[in-house]
C-alpha cells in the first residue's frame, strides 16, 4: 500500500482511506493521524538534511477475536454472603481473574473484592485454551449468564422478604437488593437461602460475544545514515474491540501489542541451521529483544466509537499493523526499502550504498 501511495504520490493515510470501504478505518486513520501530527511527515523520503533524519510511516490491519462455546462457568452465592465465580480456564496475565469477578460483581451490585474466582484447575468447569485472542470473547459470555441465572435463582429464594416480587422486579445496587419499596442488605438478603446457596450453571452465549476487529498505527523514526542505527521515537496505536471490559488492561494489550511490533520489526533475528530446522541462537544475548531504553513514547487509543454491546479479544491485533508501520516509517526516514527483518544497521547501510537514493 505504501509503495503504491508514493508511486503515485499521493499521500499514504489519504491513499489507505481512498481505497478502504470500511467507514472504521477512516475515523482511525484520521484520529491517528492527528494526534501523532501526521502534517510533519517528509513529503519525500529521506529528503530531511542532516545525517539523522526522522520519518513517519502507518499501517492499518484486522483480526477475529471471536470465541466459541467450550467456557463452562458456575456462580455461587452462600448462605453467609460470599460469591464465587468457578471455570476451569487459565490466567496467562491478560486480565482473565479480574474481569470474571467484575462481571458477576455487576450483576449483583457488589464490588469487586466482593467476589473470589477460582479457575485454572480441570476439575472446574471445561475451559478453551487461554490463547489466540479467544479468551475473553469465549469465556465473559459464559461467566456473564451464569451470574444472570445465578441472580434469578437468588431473587426467587428472597421474594417473600420482598413482598413475593418477581425476580425481574427485584434489583441489585450498592449492596443492597431491592423491590416495591423494601430493601435489603446484601447479607440479609443471604441470610433467606438454603443452606446449600444457589449455583448458576453459565452456558456460551453467541450473542454476547463478537469478531472482527479493526486497529491502525503510526510510528515515527530516527535513522543514523552514517552508523545505521535505527531509534525508534513515537508509536500510537488506536484500537476497537467492542465492549471493553477493562480499559486499563485494554490499553495495556495495546502497548504489548506495539512492544511486540518493535521487537519484530528492529532486533528480533532468529538465526536457522537450513539443513536442520534449528534454531542456533545460543541465547537472548544473541536474540535481541527491546529493553527499557529502546522504548519510544507510546499511545495507547481506545476506538470508542465502536458501539458493538459484546466481547472481542483483541490482543494478537494491535501487533499486525505496528510492525507494518514501522518498516514504512523506516523507508519516510531515510528512502531505503528494507524487505528483510529485522532491520538492523548492516541492512541499512548495506542498502543507502548500494543505491544512495534507496534501494529494495
Amino acid at each position: 500500500m505504501d509503495e503504491l501511495a508514493y508511486k503515485i504520490k499521493m499521500d499514504p493515510v489519504a491513499f489507505r482511506i481512498k481505497n478502504l470501504t470500511d467507514p472504521v478505518y477512516h475515523r482511525q486513520l484520521e484520529r491517528g493521524a492527528k494526534v501523532i501530527g501526521w502534517e510533519r511527515r517528509n513529503s519525500i523520503p529521506g529528503g530531511n538534511p542532516g545525517p539523522r533524519k526522522r520519518g513517519m510511516g502507518c499501517a492499518v490491519g484486522t483480526w477475529g477475536g471471536g470465541g466459541n462455546n467450550q467456557c463452562k462457568v458456575d456462580v455461587t452465592i452462600a448462605r453467609d454472603g460470599s460469591v464465587k465465580v468457578a471455570v476451569g480456564t487459565q490466567d496467562l496475565g491478560t486480565g482473565t481473574r479480574t474481569f470474571t469477578r467484575a462481571i458477576v460483581a455487576e450483576e449483583f451490585g457488589l464490588r469487586l473484592a466482593d467476589v473470589k474466582e477460582e479457575i485454572g484447575n480441570s476439575r472446574l468447569g471445561g475451559a478453551n485454551s487461554s490463547g489466540g485472542s479467544t479468551t475473553a470473547a469465549s469465556l465473559s459470555p459464559s461467566v456473564k449468564d451464569g451470574a444472570i441465572k445465578a441472580r434469578l435463582a437468588f431473587s426467587e429464594k428472597v421474594a417473600s422478604l420482598l413482598d413475593n416480587a418477581k425476580p425481574e422486579e427485584i434489583t441489585f445496587a450498592n449492596g443492597n437488593v431491592t423491590a416495591k419499596g423494601k430493601t435489603l442488605t446484601w447479607k440479609q438478603a443471604c441470610a433467606a437461602l438454603p443452606a446449600s446457596g444457589v449455583v448458576g450453571h453459565g452456558e456460551w452465549r453467541s450473542d454476547l460475544q463478537s469478531r472482527g476487529i479493526h486497529g491502525a498505527s503510526f510510528v515515527e523514526v530516527e535513522v543514523d545514515v552514517e552508523t545505521g542505527h535505527i531509534t525508534p521515537v513515537k508509536m500510537l496505536h488506536i484500537q476497537d474491540g467492542g465492549l471493553p471490559l477493562n480499559r486499563l488492561t485494554l490499553e495495556s494489550q495495546i502497548n504489548g501489542g506495539m512492544l511486540q511490533s518493535l521487537g519484530m520489526a528492529l532486533w528480533e533475528g532468529r538465526v536457522m541451521d537450513a539443513d536442520l530446522g534449528m534454531q542456533v541462537n545460543p541465547g537472548f544475548g544473541d536474540y535481541k529483544i527491546p529493553g527499557a531504553l529502546e522504548i519510544p513514547e507510546m499511545i495507547p487509543l481506545i476506538d470508542d466509537d465502536d458501539k458493538r454491546e459484546a466481547v472481542i479479544g483483541i490482543a494478537e491485533g494491535c501487533i499486525i499493523p505496528s510492525l507494518g508501520a514501522i518498516v514504512n516509517a523506516v523507508f519516510n526516514a531515510c528512502g531505503l526499502r528494507v524487505r528483510e527483518l529485522p532491520i538492523t544497521p548492516d541492512k541499512i547501510l548495506m542498502g543507502l550504498m548500494k543505491n544512495p537514493s534507496g534501494t529494495a
